[in-house]
């Protein structure tokens, strides 16, 4: 079995980006837990552009950390 390639855990991101704004789960941007507005991809680029509620600017995936959910 070949190793990951980096797109893969870029893409397992970008899922976790989904669900969290599905959910309405908070992520951390710059120290700060945010909710996700939306995303979008723009013709030609490789990665989405994410926008977090209460900022109009957009954010590149790779700056937003996963907050992860405690199952009780």
């Amino acid at each position: 079995m070949s190793a990951p390639h980096w797109r893969d855990d870029a893409d397992k991101h970008d899922m976790r980006i989904h669900r969290s704004k599905q959910l309405a789960r908070p992520v951390l941007h710059n120290g700060v837990k945010k909710f996700i507005a939306g995303f979008c991809w723009h013709d030609g680029d490789e990665e989405m552009v994410v926008y977090l509620k209460g900022s109009a600017e957009p954010v590149r995936p790779c700056e937003i950390t996963i907050l992860e959910q405690s199952h009780e």
